[in-house]
């Protein structure tokens, strides 16, 4: 009896199980509602659809299905996925892709007029961005068009806000204190939002002129708050001194009067000559003179 109620269990389970067919394409303006149009869903409650929706908006790319079905029963709910992959295109990607942005500038938040945070497409669809009047700020409208594999084309805009951007440097792995950071594979450099007062450190090839003064987590963006600068130039010992102005460069030698790390004035004392210099630290044992 007792093997009795169990395969009727699973069958039961089976004919009421939560089955969800993605479509061929799927585009994701952000991770507001999607409407039941993108996932055709039978025997599901609307948490597991919402669940499965805000996952999505994190996904680029060809998905193999069974992929999701694993991504949410590792979040505790039990999916059917009944269609075999599906293409997630990020619409800020698009934009980077098909709109000649200036310098430092992308996309920060996109919304489109009278549709959801995400749209399905058909396999072979294709969709175009353009944007004749942009100013690259606040609320700037794009114009959108979706040319169908069966010779429609439906056309929308998205208001979208564009922010400034600055290069910052992300840990691949953690670091202790004191650490140097002379070693270009701890990081990888990406475009951040600019956000003031950040102070974020941008350029990889200064680093090995800083140690950290804290434990550093792997994935956190890499501050100037997070580092301490080396000092470059000792005092009392002998420092290569470069005198420059609009015409000339002469390299020479001079006595550093006191320590310094990189971008620190200090005081160099050019001993054939008997005269006081204040320069720049540029490098190690290295200072700028500007005449």
């Amino acid at each position: 009896m007792k093997y009795l109620v169990l395969i009727f269990s699973i069958l039961f389970q089976a004919c009421f199980a939560c089955e969800i067919s993605l479509p061929a394409q799927i585009i994701v303006f952000n991770n507001q509602s999607s409407g039941s149009d993108i996932y055709q869903s039978t025997n599901c409650e609307t948490k597991i659809i919402n669940e499965l929706h805000q996952l999505i908006t994190g996904l680029e790319g060809r998905i193999a299905n069974y992929q999701i079905k694993e991504m949410m029963g590792s979040k505790g709910y039990q999916v059917e996925i009944t269609s075999s992959s599906s293409v997630i295109h990020q619409f800020s990607n698009i934009i980077k892709d098909q709109i000649l942005l200036p310098s430092g500038v992308g996309p920060k938040l996109t919304t489109p007029m009278n549709l959801n945070g995400a749209i399905s497409l058909f396999a072979g669809d294709n969709l175009s961005v353009s944007c004749g009047t942009c100013l690259f700020g606040a609320q700037q409208p794009l114009n959108v068009v979706i040319n169908g594999t069966d010779g429609t084309k439906r056309s929308f805009i998205v208001n979208t806000d564009f922010s400034k951007m600055v290069r910052a440097l992300r840990l691949i792995s953690p670091l202790p204190s004191f650490s140097s950071l002379n070693d270009e594979s701890y990081f990888k450099e990406e475009l951040t939002e600019s956000i003031p007062h950040t102070d974020l450190m941008t350029d990889i090839k200064t680093l090995e002129f800083y140690r950290t003064n804290k434990p550093l987590m792997a994935g956190q963006l890499l501050r100037r708050s997070d580092v301490s600068p080396i000092d470059l130039v000792k005092a009392g010992l002998k420092t290569d001194v470069i005198l420059e102005n609009q015409m000339v460069r002469i390299k020479t030698q001079g006595i550093s009067r006191s320590n310094g790390a990189i971008g620190d004035l200090v005081e160099v004392f050019h001993p054939q000559k008997n005269k006081k210099y204040q320069g720049k630290v540029i490098d190690i044992n290295k200072v700028l003179i500007e005449l």
